[in-house]
């Protein structure tokens, strides 16, 4: 039996474009941040061996605390809410990030709380999104 794959293209199903290319920026954007933060951490804010230690150890706490209930919050929630809320909590919470700094107001804290959510809203978005696309 020969199948005609022009019409069996995941191209062409809008569900799917619109959550590859949301996954596509969302996943770039978390390697920038992962690279961003602790450079501007250092670069900007000349910080110490202990705070980058704090700032690594802030996302790795938040990952471990929150994926330990995401699968139940999931689970219980609509999955596309969710997936398209953390993005953009976590692009308000980067955009933050500059802002503070040109107005002269970045400090480390404000590093470790934007680590600590970024990497608890991903954690999240990272379980939605696991049992979101086999629904598409």
């Amino acid at each position: 039996m020969i199948v005609d794959v022009t019409h069996a293209s995941l191209w062409r199903h809008g569900d799917f474009v619109r959550r590859w290319t949301g996954q596509t920026v969302s996943e770039l954007c978390s390697v920038v941040t992962r690279t961003a933060l602790p450079i501007v951490a250092v670069v900007t804010l000349h910080a110490t061996a202990i705070e980058m230690g704090v700032l690594i150890a802030s996302a790795s706490t938040a990952v471990l605390l929150v994926g330990l209930l995401a699968g139940v919050v999931v689970d219980r929630s609509r999955r596309r809410p969710i997936l398209i809320g953390t993005d953009v909590v976590r692009a308000v919470l980067l955009l933050a990030v500059p802002a503070l700094a040109v107005s002269g107001a970045l400090r480390i804290e404000h590093l470790y709380i934007v680590a600590f959510v970024e990497a608890a809203l991903g954690a999240l978005f990272d379980v939605a999104y696991r049992t979101y696309l086999p629904s598409i």
